[in-house]
């Protein structure tokens, strides 16, 4: 390690020799240095002109720029080889200790690259793969309450009602509690737009568990539903099962706020006059 007072000490005796340049690694310079010396001794000498002043003169200027040189300065200009070795003898490994400037390489796990391109196939409208990637997540974490989120509405833009619920009542078993996603998020527009999710909303976000019924019953149900209801008199007919699903589209549109509150009344009330008409 250089110290600045040893070159400045150097400088300011021996400068007139750049011996101070030797000791700094400057060989080049220090030699150019002797060099300039030795035809000034010999052109003081035969002409009598005091050229040795001219290195002796460099050899103080150079003194004092090292004496006033700030220590950093100094050592950021002569000592960065010293550093480099010094640095790389006690911290062999780059992974635990890496080098001044550079920052610390993480390697993300598994678990973050899939997720990460679960999202993005999501991003992306590649739902079907975006699915794939989250199961794979779900695999290496089986109790991650975002993932199961994330598989919910992924589930619920393929229109798969099943699997949309299933995963949607262990995110909020796991944990996940954010309930205005659940009710806003345009993800879940398709899920909201069926029946079956008001019970599940109502009964804590869990599908709730039908008991089989007795065969008397089931007897009795389907006879009902084999005779036909009598009509009341001037009743509207039932609905279609086109007419429901052109409303379920309509409430969909809603969701995802397309339409507002106010059209998507205006626009039932001219389905279901159709329907009547």
């Amino acid at each position: 390690m250089k110290k600045k007072n040893v070159a400045g000490f150097l400088a300011l005796v021996f400068g007139f020799l750049g011996v101070h340049r030797f000791y700094l690694g400057q060989r080049f310079l220090g030699i150019l240095h002797m060099v300039l010396a030795f035809f000034a001794i010999i052109i003081t000498a035969e002409e009598n002109v005091p050229m040795v002043l001219a290195p002796a003169l460099l050899g103080l200027v150079d003194a004092i720029l090292f004496f006033v040189m700030p220590k950093e300065d100094f050592d950021r200009r002569y000592n960065k080889d010293k550093d480099r070795q010094w640095y790389g003898r006690h911290y062999q490994n780059t992974d635990r200790f890496p080098a001044p400037g550079r920052r610390r390489r993480v390697h993300p796990s598994e678990f973050e690259i899939v997720k990460r391109r679960g999202i993005q196939n999501f991003r992306d409208y590649q739902f079907e793969s975006a699915a794939e990637d989250f199961e794979q997540a779900l695999s290496l974490e089986p109790e991650n309450a975002a993932i199961h989120y994330n598989l919910a509405a992924t589930y619920s833009m393929l229109e798969d009602e099943q699997l949309a619920f299933q995963h949607l009542e262990e995110a909020v078993e796991y944990g996940f509690d954010q309930v205005e996603k659940i009710h806003n998020h345009d993800a879940l527009a398709f899920l909201r737009s069926r029946p079956a999710f008001q019970a599940f909303a109502d009964n804590g976000y869990r599908l709730p568990v039908l008991g089989l019924e007795a065969p008397e019953a089931s007897e009795e149900l389907e006879l009902k539903a084999a005779r036909p209801s009598p009509v009341a008199k001037d009743a509207a007919p039932p609905p279609s099962d086109k007419l429901l699903e052109q409303i379920v589209e309509l409430g969909k549109l809603r969701d995802r706020g397309i339409l507002t509150d106010e059209e998507f009344a205006q626009q039932k009330e001219k389905l279901l006059m159709k329907q009547r008409g």
